[in-house]
């Protein structure tokens, strides 16, 4: 009898362990918690600092470009992201925006010049200024005050050639303390090597269709050409330590994986469009973890 309970006893206990294990089965601390509060969960309002949208214009060597912020919830000041969008930027990425916003993130956008209205001529070499314009702005002690920016927790977020604008600012701009770049275009692969031309007829043509964009598409290409060598996004990420997230939806840009050890750079290959259309809900997840630890 006394073996039988010896038996009995270890039965009841091998049971009990594995109900609780059962019931605190679950995210471990190797393996946190998804969260996506932010994307389902609206914030109750800060009754002295809600989040709100402003509207703002800036104004580079004379030239009025429009843009707005996305303020987030409470009186800050708040991490920042400067959205950059591509060309011509019929996708804005503005539901990631508000996600972000949720999050936490102030969001300011803008549109460069000779773009969406924005006055002066579009080119390469300007739309690079006008993130620094828009740096200026944002970073002035004032206006971060008014619109609850923390100025040394900046980042940029770039889409397409939006994307190649924001590694190619960003990398070298002290302002900036992180930066995310998805469908990236590289200039310097693109209109070099034996699909050179190819890539520059296409641009051209694509180009003259956009009516909302103020340029001209022979004179916009030649002054990319100009300065091609300054566009080397691989040569740019290979020789920095600051914090990088690169998306891409397509394989242009395979020489990134070369670099896949640096610390500091997180690339991935999704598959999904151009405008990451099907992966809007994992985007602003991915967004949202990667900021969590790189901009807080």
């Amino acid at each position: 009898m006394p073996k039988l309970y010896y038996h009995f006893s270890l039965l009841i206990l091998s049971f009990l362990l594995s109900t609780a294990s059962c019931k605190n089965s679950g995210p471990t601390q190797s393996e946190p918690a998804i969260n996506t509060d932010f994307i389902t969960l609206d914030e109750k309002p800060d009754s002295l600092s809600p989040a709100g949208i402003i509207e703002l214009q800036f104004g580079p060597t004379g030239s009025k470009i429009y843009g707005f912020e996305y303020a987030a919830n409470g009186p800050g000041p708040h991490p920042t992201l400067l959205f950059l969008h591509g060309m011509p930027g019929n996708e804005r990425n503005l539901d990631i925006a508000q996600n972000l916003r949720r999050a936490g993130y102030n969001v300011v956008y803008f549109n460069y010049r000779g773009t969406w209205g924005s006055a002066g001529k579009y080119n390469f070499a300007n739309s690079l200024n006008d993130i620094d314009s828009v740096l200026n702005y944002v970073t002035h002690p004032q206006h971060s005050k008014d619109l609850k920016v923390d100025t040394n927790r900046i980042a940029l977020l770039g889409h397409s050639m939006g994307a190649g604008l924001a590694l190619i600012n960003g990398i070298a701009n002290p302002r900036v303390k992180a930066i995310i770049a998805l469908s990236v275009f590289n200039p310097y692969t693109t209109l070099q090597g034996k699909e050179a031309t190819g890539n520059l007829l296409g641009l051209k043509e694509y180009i003259s269709t956009l009516g909302m964009l103020n340029t001209d598409a022979n004179t916009f290409l030649k002054s990319m050409l100009l300065d091609i060598n300054r566009y080397n996004v691989e040569k740019l990420v290979a020789g920095t330590t600051k914090p990088l997230l690169i998306i891409d939806e397509h394989k242009n840009n395979d020489y990134l994986s070369k670099y896949a050890e640096k610390p500091n750079l997180n690339y991935q290959i999704w598959d999904t469009d151009h405008a990451f259309t099907n992966r809007r809900i994992a985007l602003s997840v991915e967004l949202n973890s990667w900021l969590n630890k790189n901009l807080r």
